[in-house]
């Protein structure tokens, strides 16, 4: 009947104006909710089949309730600085409980602060959820950030102590997890990377070198200067090698397939050495004392009681008895030693002597105890071309060499000798040292192309190539007991063959001038073309841990060398001007206590410390979803995935569509107070309106009954 189907129709109107109305209620009770999506109430008709064309059969209206999820907030800036705002589409991942095992869900309410237990939970009773972040220890499949030219991955250490590298496409307790501010506490990190920029001049002359500095900081959070050595090799390229910081033992640089590129030690003296104390090197035990016997090379005279005399009557010793003696050299209270292209590697014990610092090298990470020993690598064969001969015994009278057609004779110049031969001079009276250098010094004021190529190095002669010299044959060899030989290819050959002026690098087959891969070829734009050295290792000796790579033996990862990109200015370049470095970016800090957090737009979690040093820790993502309105709301202001929204996809805010992220800022309520007021007074008109309806179709009614 018409008139009953009018008043259902006038129940179903106040029905949903009743709807309505509590949706304005909600709105308006929640203006000042931080992050408060309105919500809204909107109609359709609720049609009643016609069954007659001269009768009307009514229907009604049904109320379809909905939130403006998707909707954005105006922000507004607050005291906290873990009060955070998102400037577009994402949403803050939160979990129910702060270990992240209870229920997943998605908010804009981003007004969070450390609970009791440390944990950034918002007002809501939700614990933010981010990626965690180490250093990059080198592993390919680790998922990683750049930094400021630093890289981080997302992984974390779990409570055995071992590495868990996150997925970042899951939502779930293994790879997002709370942040717990109370956990940082004071740091001492290691260095692991190094990023830097410096324009290497064009104009610099072949042999000239520039200096980068940085600092390191060890295990233990001790600063360390180290200073990157770059020389230019020819127009194009450069070698680089290394200083090694005081209180580590030696430094080795790496290329990228881990080949030893250069090498660098030291033995640092606290004080004058004991009698009868010792170091060793490789088998060679030097032993110092007040009462050298005279006789023996191998003794080193304390008796002045000076540490810089007796610096030098150690450096005399190790000349005389080490091959290559050319590569020690004195700086300061120290014995140096880089490694030269004709260097062989050289173990050091210094366990023997409690003066040299580097006596407590090499910590044993099981017993704690230092060995004192630690290891001058030889440069990878590989990669270098270089010839030598070892003086192992004195020259005699009269020993000879014939170097590109010039005869040089160890004996002194015949009384009015006017022939081409070069004379050396006699080398009986002298020691081995001398006889090479004065073999050198002839060679230089000889016709030999590029004399330039020799050089003394104790007792060893070194031989170069250039980037201009020509092929050096050395034949008529007449050295009584001396060894000799040369590099090229990879392979170790007779001295006798031909010395090729230029090397082939058997790695990447292209020709490289000079005795050395370069470090870094640079375009003819000035960008580089080539980068070959990736890797730094530091062997300490002040109780920290080395930095080798050898993680599972308890030692630290190396340090990754960020010069910039190939083919790119983000990093070294070779342009006109001066030499400047253009930044310096490493990881690490000495200790300090935990100060505070920053967070940065793209989500980045920064710990601040008293000393000054910022560590990044996290990351807080942000989930963006295909129809963010289709989530089904939860109390405490937030919303969980359905079928109608789509599963969450994860991504670094900035990126991706899914906004800013703004520290010390809070969403506001997308509530519009006078547009919720208008919608009060249209929901009471219509509920009024409704309910006329009812009255005047119980009128009708009763005036039907009453017809009876």
């Amino acid at each position: 009947m018409s008139i009953l189907g009018a008043l259902q129709a006038g129940v179903s109107g106040l029905s949903s104006q009743s709807s309505a109305m509590g949706a304005v209620a909600d709105n308006i009770a929640n203006m000042n909710t931080v992050g408060y999506k309105d919500n809204n109430v909107s109609f359709s008709t609720l049609v009643t089949k016609q069954i007659s064309s001269n009768k009307y059969s009514s229907g009604g209206v049904q109320p379809h309730a909905s939130q403006n999820i998707s909707s954005q907030g105006l922000l507004s800036s607050v005291a906290s600085n873990t009060s955070l705002a998102i400037s577009g589409a994402g949403f803050f991942v939160v979990n129910s409980s702060n270990l992240g095992d209870e229920t997943w869900a998605y908010t804009r309410a981003g007004d969070f602060k450390a609970d009791e237990t440390g944990y950034l939970v918002n007002s809501g009773g939700y614990y933010a959820q981010a990626w965690s972040l180490l250093p990059w220890d080198g592993t390919t499949t680790a998922s990683t950030v750049d930094i400021n030219g630093i890289m981080y991955m997302k992984a974390y250490k779990n409570d055995a102590g071992q590495t868990v590298y996150i997925n970042d496409n899951i939502v779930d307790q293994t790879n997002l997890r709370g942040i717990d501010l109370s956990k940082i506490g004071g740091t001492a990190t290691p260095t692991t990377q190094i990023a830097f920029g410096a324009n290497l001049p064009s104009s610099t002359r072949i042999g000239d070198t520039h200096s980068v500095s940085t600092l390191v900081y060890d295990s233990l959070g001790n600063p360390a200067n180290v200073s990157l050595n770059y020389q230019k090799s020819s127009a194009n390229s450069w070698s680089l090698g290394t200083s090694v910081p005081s209180g580590a033992a030696a430094v080795n640089l790496y290329n990228e397939d881990q080949q030893v590129y250069a090498s660098a030690a030291h033995m640092e003296f606290s004080d004058v050495p004991s009698e009868g104390s010792t170091i060793k090197i490789g088998t060679t035990t030097f032993t110092f004392t007040a009462s050298p016997s005279g006789t023996d090379t191998k003794e080193v005279d304390i008796s002045s009681n000076e540490l810089s005399t007796i610096l030098k009557n150690f450096l005399a010793a190790i000349q005389a008895n080490i091959r290559d003696g050319g590569r020690f050299s004195i700086n300061k209270g120290a014995i140096e030693v880089n490694q030269s292209l004709t260097g062989e590697e050289l173990q050091f014990d210094c366990s023997g002597c409690l003066a040299c610092i580097q006596s407590s090298a090499n910590i044993n990470q099981a017993s704690g105890l230092p060995s004192g020993k630690f290891t001058l690598q030889a440069i990878n064969n590989d990669i270098k071309n270089a010839a030598w001969i070892d003086f192992t015994s004195n020259p005699v009278l009269n020993n000879e060499i014939t170097i590109d057609n010039v005869k040089f004779i160890f004996a002194d110049r015949p009384t009015g000798y006017v022939g081409d031969d070069v004379y050396v001079g006699d080398p009986t009276d002298k020691d081995v040292v001398t006889n090479v250098k004065n073999l050198v010094s002839a060679i230089q004021s000889s016709a030999v192309a590029e004399p330039k190529r020799f050089v003394a190095s104790g007792y060893t002669m070194e031989i170069l190539p250039s980037s201009t010299g020509e092929n050096i044959t050395i034949s008529g060899i007449n050295l009584a007991g001396q060894s000799s030989s040369y590099i090229q290819g990879g392979s170790t050959k007779n001295i006798t063959d031909p010395i090729t002026s230029k090397f082939t690098s058997i790695n990447d087959g292209i020709e490289h001038l000079g005795s050395l891969v370069p470090a870094v070829m640079f375009n003819s734009d000035g960008t580089p073309k080539t980068i070959n050295v990736n890797d730094m290792e530091i062997y300490w000796a002040n109780g920290a841990q080395d930095m080798t790579g050898d993680v599972a033996d308890g030692d630290g990862v190396k340090i990754t060398l960020n010069m910039g990109n190939e083919n790119t200015s983000s990093g070294l370049t070779s342009l006109s001007g001066n030499f400047n470095t253009s930044y310096i970016n490493q990881d690490g800090a000495t200790f300090g206590s935990y100060t505070g957090v920053t967070v940065s737009d793209d989500g980045i979690v920064t710990a601040v410390f008293s000393n000054g040093e910022t560590q990044p820790i996290a990351i807080i993502p942000l989930a963006m979803f295909t129809n963010a309105d289709g989530m089904e709301a939860l109390n405490n202001n937030v919303w969980i995935a359905t079928t109608a929204s789509g599963t969450p996809l994860l991504t670094q805010a900035t990126t991706g569509g899914s906004g800013e992220i703004a520290a010390s800022s809070l969403e506001s309520s997308t509530v519009d107070l006078a547009n919720e007021f208008s919608n009060m007074i249209i929901v009471q008109r219509a509920y009024s309106a409704a309910g006329k309806i009812i009255t005047t179709a119980d009128e009708m009614l009763q005036e039907l009954t009453s017809l009876i």
